[in-house]
């Protein structure tokens, strides 16, 4: 039998199958079922200050492998860096989504960020417990830069904000279709606060 497992973990719906013909008729056939990972909601202020970088950068390639443990598939995207906006970068920065295809087997992962070829963007990145960097708090630390407007990466994943919480800060979603300019000058506002706090 071509198909191997379907794991399922809170927030995530795994799939790993060898057969692609295999996984497009088990895709269509659990369609109805398969829902958006649910993720909380961060404001502009939270999403800076999880990140360890944010980079304005272009994707130049991707690969996808085992992680050191043969564990989880893995896919990588190496970022070249056009605007270091924080943290310690180098001309590069690889950011990595867990998902892909290795020895015929593929792991699909609901939520994960999407990448591609050429794509320019705004990226917020956390590192991850095994030494990865991955987009913060799912799409909503990637912002595609398409003509003069930043764009939310947020397919396949459903916000949540903190029931019974008052929230303050800059919302995410306003930040939809902004010039990329304003938005990074923004990001740079806020950690420019957060470093002048650090020192008092």
């Amino acid at each position: 039998m071509s198909y191997r497992n379907i794991v399922y973990i809170p927030g995530f719906i795994i799939q790993l199958v060898q057969n692609p013909l295999y996984f497009a008729f088990l895709a269509a056939l659990l369609s109805v079922n398969l829902k958006a990972a649910v993720v909380p909601e961060l404001t502009l202020e939270e999403l800076v200050s999880e990140s360890q970088v944010i980079v304005h950068g272009r994707v130049l390639r991707s690969w996808t492998e085992w992680d050191a443990g043969h564990q989880n598939i893995w896919t990588h995207h190496e970022i070249e860096v056009l605007d270091p906006i924080g943290g310690t970068v180098q001309k590069t920065v690889v950011a990595s989504e867990p998902g892909g295809t290795v020895d015929g087997l593929t792991m699909q992962i609901s939520g994960a960020v999407p990448y591609a070829p050429g794509e320019e963007m705004v990226i917020f990145l956390y590192r991850t417990p095994i030494g990865y960097l991955r987009a913060t708090g799912y799409g909503q630390g990637k912002y595609t830069i398409r003509g003069a407007r930043i764009r939310s990466n947020l397919r396949g994943v459903e916000l949540a904000a903190p029931a019974g919480q008052a929230r303050s800060g800059t919302s995410l979603r306003g930040l939809d279709g902004a010039d990329p300019a304003v938005f990074k000058r923004n990001v740079r506002s806020i950690l420019a606060r957060r470093r002048e706090s650090a020192v008092k």
